[in-house]
């Protein structure tokens, strides 16, 4: 198409946008009834910039991707064996205190294995393999 055809096809278009936009017909309505395919008017009324302000959005807010957990540790370094832990009558929970002020309670039963690929999981990094680091 040359630039003559195209702008007087963009002339066209411009004048049945602003007959669709001063009558009272759906653009479904008045292009079913001129023989206009209904893509085409969308298509030029955006091509022309006459299309209405788009409706603006609002995002949703990201939540902030987990990073590095910190652990902190309150009493002894040392926990004793599941087993060991009920004969002794240790009964606190496991408390990880995660980032934005949340905390994550776990039962003492809990082995230390899954502890710490639970933090490993948190903190988005493959659990460590024994051995390895």
């Amino acid at each position: 198409m040359d630039d003559g055809a195209k702008s007087s096809a963009a002339q066209i278009w411009r004048e049945r946008i602003s007959t669709q936009q001063a009558g009272g017909l759906s653009i479904r309505a008045l292009c079913k009834e001129n023989g206009w395919h209904e893509h085409a008017f969308y298509c030029w009324r955006s091509r022309l910039g006459l299309s209405p302000r788009p409706v603006v959005r609002r995002r949703r807010k990201r939540m902030p991707q987990p990073g590095f957990a910190e652990v902190a540790v309150d009493g002894p370094v040392e926990r004793p064996a599941v087993a060991e832990r009920f004969e002794t009558g240790i009964v606190a929970p496991i408390l990880l205190r995660l980032g934005c002020g949340r905390e994550l309670v776990l039962p003492v039963s809990m082995a230390d294995e899954r502890v710490a690929a639970l933090v490993h999981l948190i903190e988005g990094k493959p659990p460590a393999i024994e051995g390895r680091s």
